[in-house]
């Protein structure tokens, strides 16, 4: 984005003095006032200021004409102008009347009149662009984009400034709707009384840190055009002129972790989509490089990451990071890193919700596999042998009015629940956690352990790894499952007493179990469970793999951008989650 002025902020200086204070504040160009510098029709004057700016190096962004539409207004002599010039837009106003008091006959007078100077630009190869202001059809958004469509040419385009009688979440609410007709943005400070205020006061700063954000996300590339300063002294104009500076300067971050981990899990789009909002280098810094990058480092707000990021004491992030505000991990649990940071103030954001996906999926489908059999049935080595296991497809229940435990309504757990609802299965639960509230709303039925191995044909374990659930399920509740039933575990690997589980499988053979996770992961070299026929092993597989773990990225990028526009967060970990997350 570049930056500029528009020369009405200094009515009462001459082209030269404009000029000269654009080159003292270092912008890149200037909007020209038809007004008091550049009158329409005076076309030598319009011609000197191109020489002139083009000797100081600066672009002339607009011509800012005050052609409002109205009945009887000639547009001939701006347009002239804007060519001697060589502006590549014309500003226009969008009428007299603003949304909420405009009549269809003056509505119809407006939208043909601009459409004949849009018409009349175009051969000029001429952008129009709407003034946004009060008192007219960009009074609000929806009078705006009224308005664009009515008229419905390619070449009307529209400004954007900040109304001060309506709230900041309006005003991103206005960007974000016009944003596909935005050209430029008018810059300045006021209030609700239209008093005025340098950038650095009242938020001004943090605010349009989040304009300029919210448009870079539509991938806009605008320019930054100062208008109304403080007193209108010219001590203020520079001041903001190096607060524009400072708005358009993009945080620093840095990827933090594994290479190739983190090469798999941002895409190329969802680097680039960061890019556009951040100072980010695609290059990622492992563990052993931290010291040798400590002036980047020191500077860095965010750091993103995934599996393999490296587990710093409070000390170390305290002396490395110090501009440090979030932390953004695509992956899932965070509990190995995430508590000296959530002390020090430093947020932290998971993708815990979206590797909770593929789990719940291959949750779901291997209950519903093993409540019609599938797992004891499937070896099948000979026509007698496939004589039996036909013989025996009633001794399972399928899906329909049959009980199933899950052990854990956390993330995962919630969404198998969910999937299940509408399978005619009668869901069993045992969270000491959860509400009766989330359990109504799931259709399930809050049960204990003992219960659910007694009872349900299918129990699938999503609990939560704590030190509370270590060697929880053990051979006093294994022993208790139904001669058939199917144990799942992509939980954890610990909360399973293996030997146990080991000694109740081998008691009753039909019982089966399906282990995505073990203790220790893999199993010993001499572990049974590589052997026996009623084991399936899975290699930790049910959590996000191939192109599954883009999702990670990618919301751990848009979570970035609700951040930084102040929106509603969705994946924020908290100290307290942390006690009880997986």
């Amino acid at each position: 984005m570049k930056t500029g002025l528009t020369s009405v902020t200094f009515r009462e200086k001459s082209v030269r003095e404009i000029i000269a204070l654009a080159k003292e504040a270092k912008l890149e160009g200037i909007e020209w006032g038809g007004d008091i510098h550049c009158p329409a029709g005076e076309i030598h004057t319009a011609k000197e200021i191109k020489r002139l700016c083009g000797e100081a190096k600066l672009e002339i962004f607009s011509y800012g004409s005050y052609f409002k539409g109205q009945e009887g207004e000639d547009f001939l002599p701006v347009l002239q102008t804007a060519v001697a010039l060589n502006a590549p837009v014309i500003r226009i106003w969008a009428g007299r009347m603003s949304p909420e008091t405009i009549t269809e006959e003056y509505f119809e007078m407006l939208v043909k009149n601009i459409q004949n100077a849009c018409d009349a630009a175009r051969k000029e190869n001429i952008v129009l662009g709407l003034e946004y202001h009060r008192r007219s059809m960009t009074q609000t958004k929806e009078g705006a984009l009224k308005l664009i469509q009515a008229v419905d040419r390619a070449n009307l385009k529209t400004y954007w400034q900040p109304n001060p009688e309506v709230t900041f979440d309006e005003h991103l609410q206005e960007i974000k709707t016009i944003a596909d007709h935005l050209i430029a943005m008018h810059v300045f400070n006021w209030d609700e009384t239209n008093t005025r205020y340098s950038l650095e006061e009242r938020d001004g700063v943090k605010k349009w840190k989040k304009y300029v954000a919210c448009a870079r996300g539509f991938g806009l590339d605008l320019p930054l055009i100062l208008e109304f300063v403080k007193e209108d002294r010219i001590e203020s104009f520079l001041d903001d002129a190096v607060s524009l500076q400072t708005i358009l300067r993009k945080p620093v971050a840095v990827f933090l972790g594994d290479p190739s981990e983190i090469r798999r899990v941002y895409s190329p789009d969802t680097i680039r989509r960061l890019q556009t909002q951040l100072d980010l280098s695609s290059e990622v810094l492992t563990q052993d490089e931290i010291e040798h990058h400590l002036d980047r480092l020191k500077q860095c707000e965010y750091l993103f990451s995934t599996w393999g990021f490296p587990v710093l004491d409070k000390e170390t992030i305290r002396r490395i990071f110090v501009n440090l505000d979030a932390v953004f991990y695509a992956a899932g649990s965070v509990r190995k890193f995430a508590k000296p940071y959530l002390e020090l103030g430093i947020q932290v954001f998971s993708a815990w919700t979206d590797n909770a996906i593929p789990v719940a999926q291959s949750a779901v489908a291997q209950i519903l596999l093993a409540n019609k059999g599938f797992f004891q049935l499937h070896r099948i080595g000979s026509k007698t042998e496939y004589v039996l296991r036909k013989s025996q497809i009633e001794d399972f229940p399928g899906n329909k009015d049959v009980m199933v435990g899950i052990l854990g309504a956390g993330s995962i757990g919630r969404r198998v629940l969910s999937a299940l609802k509408e399978q005619g299965i009668t869901p069993l639960v045992y969270d000491p956690y959860v509400s009766d509230d989330v359990l109504r709303t799931l259709d399930a039925k809050r049960s204990d352990l003992q219960e659910i191995f007694a009872t349900c044909q299918t129990i699938s374990n999503h609990l939560p790894d704590l030190p509370s659930t270590v060697g929880l399920l053990n051979h006093a509740l294994f022993q208790t499952m139904k001669p058939n039933a199917t144990f799942i575990n992509t939980g954890r690997g610990a909360q399973v007493v293996e030997d146990d589980l080991v000694r109740a499988l081998q008691e009753e053979p039909s019982r089966f179990a399906i282990l995505d996770v073990t203790h220790p992961e893999p199993p010993q070299e001499d572990s049974p469970l590589y052997s026996m026929g009623n084991v399936i092993l899975t290699p930790h597989s049910a959590g996000s793999s191939g192109h599954e773990v883009r999702r990670m990225g990618e919301t751990m990028g848009v979570e970035f951008e609700h951040r930084l526009l102040g929106e509603r967060t969705s994946n924020e970990v908290t100290m307290t989650m942390l006690e009880t997350m997986a």
